[in-house]
């Protein structure tokens, strides 16, 4: 039975139609508090049980035989609000489910598609599995090793990534329906927002260079890249270096070694010259202490270290023990492994914070109601009105205002060159020129405010008082001492959305420890399987995931405690843990390790569901081609393509798996002499998910990103031109805005505190002069 749902969307009605990629879509809604109906059109199980179960939890089921029995899907549909769907687009059209039909039947409804390659373009008939999804987004050939083959996450990293997006798609479509009482379309292409989703920055780099010549031009691995893991005594850690502070207290870690300790140790661009040296040094200098002693040490130095822990060793810790993440599972076949709770904490509705198996649908789950009839007209800009104040650092908390803002929202940020935001430190001595700080921060005002000064603490709370959301993602507790948590704000504000994300949480023994993405992986016990098997090390991957998506997924939450606020006038603070959100999005791997009885390894590029199943080198220099032959009819179509006369001993998957690795070595024999481009279409004619491995540079030049004019030009006042990505999402109705450039440090400062609290400029003035605004 599910739990009694009190969340913000606890009057929504979900039709999901999905195979286990598109899956966590329905799922975070279903968390958010939407009802939502998993339409069982007869599939055949797959090979993962555990993660059917899990990504399906908090759902109702409904067997509807399709295409015989369209009807009783369209009495569903007729009742419903959402649709959400990742068909095969000669599936789709043989339902009937095209947009532009279900639009002309059920003018209300809100149709989510979430398309593999998008739903035009000259790639929109091509599939991705998984892996070919990462080749596709970019995430892959970012990944693994220099001198092998690019590494993939294994999982569902980018239909995940477009799974949150769809989210963030139906709750802008449903404020807009609620607008002006119309359903609409929301197209999201799985390799767009896996791009925007784990890779965002490497588009803009090709047009920093004359900004900062030494950057990865190429976008290409480089094992785990200036977040290095070192070994302990029982294990593995992994540092960020990002300032001063936490080189200081990682030679500190290091028992200050001699060779480390000289002046010029102190200048960035000498210590990231020269952090093969650092490194040799350094990684020498730990093995004497384990990692939770390393970690306790480091707390006390100012080094900022994450430990690279086992899944098991997660579900034990006191920090996920003290926050409950982990309940014990009731799910058919699980019962008593530990699974994830949802991740996002709402203080007003809090949503399913249990997770139950998906239960039946009866044949009449929803009786008739009146539809909004909006009373505006459809089109604009969405949350209209809304005003967003950020304190934001690196990642997470500006992606929340990236996506905010182009949905149509004001976003200020305030910041200041006292405590400048780490990312602004990309452009070295040109703060307004960091290209991750200038790809993170489009489409918001800068307002600069030492929150240090008393007179700086009072405007910020006066602009948190007169706004609708608050996003911070600052060490857990600062804003709180600084009488600007939720708290504070709400006391004149009682309608604000608060929205908080730290790397542990804001609660238990870590709440105040800082922590980045690549560290919040480790942490959680998944970086360990992001590795080749015969690595040297976990090298994991350089990529600062989960940061992008996570502020994403937050971003989803803010807009669903809008959308309450918009019905009740009530707001909430919400609590993400970066961390809970890592575990959130591969739950399946803690219950498979209870039911095994041992935590999983690496396994590269290798997969228990197909084969071949993996990364091959095609013609050309560190030119690769990603190939899934998901089903023996695929592999038959690939057999044909290559010319290889039928092998009934390899016919039949299982024959495949049990000698996978013969396997793999004849795939990669044919395709080293071939185009990646070239073979990828020839494969896909067939219905082989095949892709070519993209770096940014390959994705700049893409024919398919570009006829869907994906990337966006941007004229930023100290760098000029500049190309980022663009929004995975597309809407029928609602506008979109892209997002304007990035601001430079408190160029809003005036015309921002003058037109929120009526400060003259004059008064600004002064404020400069005193250290306040700065």
């Amino acid at each position: 039975m599910l739990p009694r749902v009190t969340g913000p969307l606890a009057s929504w009605r979900v039709v999901e139609l999905t195979d286990l990629r598109g899956a966590l879509c329905g799922r975070m809604l279903a968390d958010f508090g939407a009802d939502v109906i998993r339409v069982d059109d007869g599939s055949p199980p797959g090979r993962h049980p555990a993660a059917e179960a899990y990504r399906n939890a908090n759902k109702r089921t409904r067997p509807i035989a399709l295409p015989g029995e369209r009807d009783r899907l369209e009495a569903l549909l007729e009742r419903a609000d959402v649709l959400v769907e990742n068909l095969r687009p000669e599936r789709r059209a043989e339902l009937g489910l095209e947009p532009a039909a279900v639009t002309a039947r059920h003018p209300h409804l809100v149709h989510v598609a979430m398309a593999d390659f998008g739903l035009s373009g000259p790639r929109a008939a091509w599939r991705l599995e998984p892996l070919t999804a990462q080749a596709a987004g970019g995430t892959l050939f970012a990944s693994g090793f220099p001198d092998l083959p690019p590494c993939w996450f294994p999982g569902y990293l980018g239909h995940d990534c477009a799974s949150v997006y769809g989210a963030i798609g139906a709750l802008a479509a449903m404020m807009e329906r609620e607008r002006s009482g119309r359903g609409q379309t929301v197209e999201i292409s799985v390799q767009e927002a896996t791009l925007a989703g784990t890779v965002p920055w490497s588009v803009a780099i090709q047009d920093y260079l004359k900004i900062n010549p030494f950057l990865p031009a190429e976008g290409k691995r480089n094992a785990d890249g200036f977040y290095w893991v070192l070994p302990a005594a029982d294990g593995w850690v992994r540092f960020v270096i990002g300032n001063e502070k936490q080189w200081r207290g990682t030679v500190a870690l290091a028992r200050h070694p001699e060779a480390l300790t000289g002046p010029e140790w102190n200048d960035t661009l000498f210590r990231r010259m020269n952090a093969d040296v650092a490194r040799l040094v350094i990684g020498g200098l730990l093995e004497d202490r384990t990692r939770a002693e390393l970690f306790e040490e480091a707390r006390r130095v100012g080094a900022t270290i994450g430990l690279l822990h086992q899944p098991s060793e997660y579900v034990t810790h006191e920090q996920a023990r003290s926050r409950a993440v982990f309940m014990e599972g009731t799910l058919p076949g699980l019962e008593g492994a530990p699974v994830v709770r949802p991740p996002l904490r709402f203080s007003a509705t809090p949503g399913c914070s249990e997770v139950a198996a998906a239960s039946p649908a009866p044949a009449d789950p929803w009786p008739g109601r009146e539809r909004p009839a909006g009373g505006r007209g459809p089109g604009g800009l969405l949350p209209e009105g809304v005003r967003v104040v950020e304190f934001g650092m690196a990642a997470v908390g500006p992606e929340v205002s990236l996506v905010l803002s182009e949905l149509g929202a004001d976003v200020i940020k305030i910041e200041s060159a006292a405590h400048l935001d780490v990312l602004r430190q990309s452009g070295f001595d040109r703060i307004n020129c960091g290209f991750a700080f200038n790809t993170e921060c489009r489409g918001r005002s800068s307002v600069a405010l030492h929150l240090d000064t008393e007179e700086g603490r009072r405007l910020a709370f006066e602009l948190c008082a007169r706004s609708d959301v608050v996003v911070e993602n600052f060490r857990g507790g600062v804003l709180d001492g600084l009488g600007l948590g939720y708290e504070d704000v709400k006391g004149p504000n009682p309608g604000v959305v608060y929205a908080s994300s730290q790397g542990y949480g804001r609660t238990g023994p870590l709440a105040g420890m800082p922590a980045y993405g690549p560290l919040n992986l480790g942490f959680v016990g998944l970086h360990l399987l992001w590795n080749h098997r015969d690595a040297p090390y976990p090298c994991g991957t350089s990529l600062n995931h989960p940061d992008h998506i996570a502020g994403k997924f937050l971003a989803a939450g803010v807009l669903a405690a809008l959308d309450h606020r918009s019905r009740t006038g009530e707001g909430q603070h919400l609590d993400l843990a970066q961390t809970e959100f890592a575990a959130y999005t591969r739950g399946e791997v803690y219950m498979e390790g209870w039911v095994a009885g041992a935590d999983p390894g690496p396994s590269g590029n290798d997969s228990d569901s197909a084969s071949p199943h993996g990364v091959f080198p095609a013609r050309g220099e560190d030119r690769w081609v990603a190939i899934v032959a998901a089903g023996d009819a695929e592999w038959a179509a690939l057999c044909e393509v290559a010319g290889w006369a039928p092998d009934p001993d390899l016919a039949i998957l299982d024959q495949r798996l049990a000698r996978s690795a013969e396997v793999a070595a004849r795939v990669a024999a044919w395709t080293v002499g071939e185009d990646a481009v070239e073979l990828s279409a020839a494969l896909q004619d067939r219905g082989v998910s095949a892709v070519p491995v993209m770096g940014p540079l390959e994705q700049l030049e893409d024919e398919h990103l570009l006829a869907r004019r994906f990337f966006v030009e941007l004229i930023h006042p100290e760098v000029g031109t500049e190309r980022h990505e663009g929004n995975p999402l597309r809407m029928s109705v609602t506008g979109l805005r892209t997002a304007a450039p990035a601001p430079c440090l408190g160029a809003d400062t005036v015309e921002v505190l003058g037109r929120v609290l009526g400060v003259s400029p004059e008064d600004v003035g002064r404020l400069v002069a005193e250290g306040v605004c700065v």
